[in-house]
C-alpha cells in the first residue's frame, strides 16, 4: 500500500470556489475579466448596491471570510439591494477608483453613486450597524487614501 500525496486546493482556487457560491447561492453578480481593458466603472442598477472587492487570501485570509459574512448581513435586505464581487483580477482597479486602501471591502453604491465603504471583518452586531448606517445615511466622499498594490515579478509596484 502505498500513499499519494495530493496537494490542497491553492488560496485562490479557494476564493474562486467561494465567489461561485456568492453567484449561485446567494445571487451575486460577478464583474468580469474584461473590465481592467477598458478602464470603467461598471453600470451598477438603479438603487442600492453591494460591491466585495477582493484579493488574494494568501495575503489576507479575511477574504475568504467576507465571502460568508457578507451574504448574511445582507440577507435581511432581500432584493432591496444589488449584490456583486469583484475577483482580484479586477478588484485592484476598483479599489482605485472608490479609493479604497485595502481588501475585504465592500463599497456601497446608490444609484451608481457612492455612499461609503466598509474595511476587514467587523464584530457582527457592528457590521450590521455599519451595514444599515450607510445604507440609509447621504452619500459621503471618497476616501482619499491610495490603495496599496501587489508587487508584480520586477519587483515593482504595479
Amino acid at each position: 500500500m502505498s500513499l499519494q500525496l495530493v496537494a490542497g486546493p491553492t488560496s485562490l482556487e479557494k476564493l474562486e470556489t467561494a465567489i461561485g457560491r456568492m453567484v449561485q447561492k446567494h445571487g451575486f453578480f460577478q464583474i468580469s475579466a474584461k473590465f481592467p481593458a477598458d478602464r470603467s466603472i461598471p453600470a451598477f442598477p438603479a438603487g442600492l448596491t453591494a460591491l466585495l472587492l477582493t484579493e488574494d487570501p494568501q495575503r489576507n485570509l479575511e477574504v475568504l471570510d467576507a465571502c460568508v459574512i457578507l451574504p448574511e448581513a445582507l440577507k435581511p435586505l432581500g432584493t432591496q439591494i444589488s449584490r456583486w464581487v469583484a475577483g482580484p483580477d479586477v478588484a485592484p482597479d476598483l479599489m482605485q477608483q472608490y479609493g479604497v486602501a485595502r481588501a475585504p471591502a465592500v463599497v456601497f453604491l446608490r444609484d451608481g453613486v457612492f455612499v461609503g465603504v466598509l474595511n476587514g471583518i467587523r464584530d457582527w452586531g457592528d457590521y450590521q450597524r455599519e451595514v444599515a448606517r450607510l445604507l440609509e445615511g447621504p452619500a459621503q466622499p471618497k476616501p482619499i487614501g491610495i490603495p496599496v498594490r501587489a508587487e508584480t515579478s520586477h519587483g515593482a509596484c504595479a
